[in-house]
């Protein structure tokens, strides 16, 4: 665990072509769109998280192109978590006034854990204001230092899915990103 302490997450700053997030920013807008869900119950509480969802089918382009980062980042930061499948990519928008509080994606009582979030700055940061994302440290005491180009459009940010974050709310225009999740068996 002490290597996830000094490394809580990594960034892989405009990892992507700003074409390519574009190209995906244009194909997710055609997905079906609906409202984000809280839990594995698919409950909504727009007190908690209040934007919309859509989701790329399972072993899309898009897929692909986050799998090799996931694996780098993992084995860089020698966190050498087992991870055997992935969820789908969730492409996610944030308009003026959504957002997600603090949350974490892992469920411990969970036979598959979720072990390593995803998630990739699609939009240019000057189109949109606020929408900031965030991430707590291990003991969720402190918000970690962020990258500064974590913010670039194309930029990937690999993390442990127990870690709390947020994206806190849009204050204007519209912020697009991808999220995925890495699974494998319960921590021993």
């Amino acid at each position: 665990m002490k290597q996830i302490e000094k490394t809580p997450l990594a960034v892989w700053a405009g990892a992507l072509s700003n074409e390519i997030c574009n190209q995906i920013i244009e194909e997710g807008s055609l997905l079906i769109e609906e409202q984000a869900t809280i839990n594995q119950d698919k409950s909504i509480d727009p007190s908690i998280r209040d934007n919309k969802i859509a989701w790329f089918d399972e072993g899309s382009w898009v897929d692909n192109l986050l799998l090799s980062y996931v694996f780098k980042t993992n084995t860089i930061n020698d966190w050498n978590f087992n991870l055997n499948q992935s969820e789908q990519v969730q492409f996610t928008k944030y308009q003026k006034g959504e957002f997600y509080t603090w949350h974490r994606d892992s469920n411990i009582e969970s036979d598959i854990q979720r072990k390593l979030s995803v998630t990739v700055q699609l939009s240019d940061y000057s189109d949109y204001e606020g929408g900031e994302f965030e991430i707590k440290d291990c003991w969720g005491t402190r918000v970690a230092n962020m990258h500064p180009n974590a913010k670039t459009q194309g930029s990937i940010i690999v993390f442990p899915s127990f870690l709390l974050h947020q994206v806190t709310p849009v204050t204007s225009g519209t912020r697009y990103s991808l999220v995925q999740w890495y699974s494998g068996p319960p921590f021993v």
